[in-house]
């Protein structure tokens, strides 16, 4: 029922320009055009602002954690490339062989650190480095908080609170561990911390939950500490990228998760829910990431870019098409209007549904026959 109030929605949006046009309100028009004009010189003054770099980047080191593959290594190469220091936080010791490798002849200074976000010890040590490290740059200008994991991700009924966890040990506890151990040195040089959220910080999207409450999480945290740190005139960035080509979706470790995943459910979901139906869903979920996925992955680390030198950098950064002209939107929608588009959208792509969730869950015949006798004989008595 809830879902059929959602749909009412829609009725409402063609409607809105239709009442304008009948209304012939020369006042509303005139104070419309005028809010328009207004927003575009925002705009335009933001993006002349915008092309003002800060100066000395040779002198401004940072820290930037996943620098193995990804947003992270090419974040560290572009930022070598202009004479940055860096100090680039790599998993693995491979990972770091790797990117010393990328960057042997680049002017910046590179320096690795093996660091576990998910561990305080790991980025304790870390950060002790890091204080005698950065003495002659007097603190570090960035901390970038790049690191993440999408973990298991399917339906919640699927999954566990260990799933959850996993997660989050990385995506939201990791930030907040390596924010509170570096930002004493980023308060001295009244310099930027930068955090990628996500768009499933916005909306959340079905089948990825561990991931989309890591990243709503994760955006409260910079929220706040974006207030609190302006006392000492350190400001907090936020990236909301759409969804990217990186490791992180690709095809074959998503389905290879999937499977992995699917062995380990409880054999009465997997009756709930079907083999059919998780199939199905397994490769539509691959398929919609290599479609919507964009290719363009210097777009997200020209922001992070930005983030670190521009003179007026934006405090949030919506990333990708489907970023902004998608999700973005939909996130200022009402609530039933969201759901009621989602919904659309499943019945008009035929998205697959549960094998035997409403034969579980309906009313047998005879019940609700029963029920509707009692409801009859309740309103019969009142009059």
């Amino acid at each position: 029922m809830s879902s059929n109030r959602g749909f009412l929605w829609l009725a409402i949006f063609p409607g809105v320009p239709y009442t304008i046009y009948h209304l012939k309100d020369v006042t509303f028009l005139w104070g419309l055009t005028a809010v328009v004009l207004l927003w575009l010189l925002y705009v335009i003054i933001q993006k002349i602002l915008g092309l003002l770099v800060i100066d000395d980047l040779e002198k401004r080191a940072v820290f930037i954690t996943g620098c193995d593959t990804g947003f992270g290594n090419l974040l560290t190469i572009k930022c070598l490339e202009r004479g940055m220091p860096v100090f680039a936080g790599c998993l693995t010791e491979k990972g770091a062989e790797s990117l010393r490798k990328a960057a042997e002849y680049l002017p910046g200074k590179l320096e690795t650190i093996i660091v576990d976000v998910s561990s305080d010890e790991s980025v304790a040590k870390a950060a002790a480095y890091l204080d005698k490290a950065t003495e002659q740059y007097g603190g570090l200008h960035g901390v970038v908080n790049n690191a993440g994991i999408v973990g298991s991700s399917f339906f919640d009924d699927m999954l566990t609170t260990k799933d959850y966890k996993t997660v989050a040990e990385v995506n939201t506890f990791g930030v907040i561990r390596v924010t509170q151990a570096s930002k004493h040195l980023v308060k001295k040089t009244r310099g930027r911390i930068v955090t990628v959220a996500s768009i499933c910080a916005r909306v959340g999207i079905m089948g990825l939950g561990p991931y989309t409450v890591s990243k709503f999480a994760v955006s409260g945290y910079c929220e706040v500490i974006r207030q609190e740190l302006r006392y000492f005139d350190v400001s907090v960035h936020i990236l909301e990228p759409g969804f990217f080509r990186t490791p992180l979706i690709d095809e074959k470790i998503v389905q290879a998760r999937l499977d992995e995943m699917w062995k380990t459910v409880p054999e009465p979901i997997k009756e709930e829910y079907g083999e059919k139906f998780f199939k199905e869903s397994r490769e539509r979920a691959t398929d919609m990431l290599h479609k919507i996925g964009s290719p363009h992955v210097h777009l997200v680390v020209d922001a992070y870019f930005h983030a670190l030198t521009a003179r007026f950098p934006h405090l949030r950064y919506q990333i990708g098409n489907d970023s902004k002209f998608l999700f973005i939107p939909l996130s200022y929608l009402p609530t039933g209007a969201r759901d009621a588009l989602f919904a659309l959208g499943e019945k008009i792509s035929g998205a697959p549904v549960p094998e035997n969730a409403l034969q579980k869950y309906a009313v047998p015949k005879t019940t609700a026959i029963l029920i509707d006798d009692i409801k009859s004989n309740s309103s019969s008595g009142s009059a």
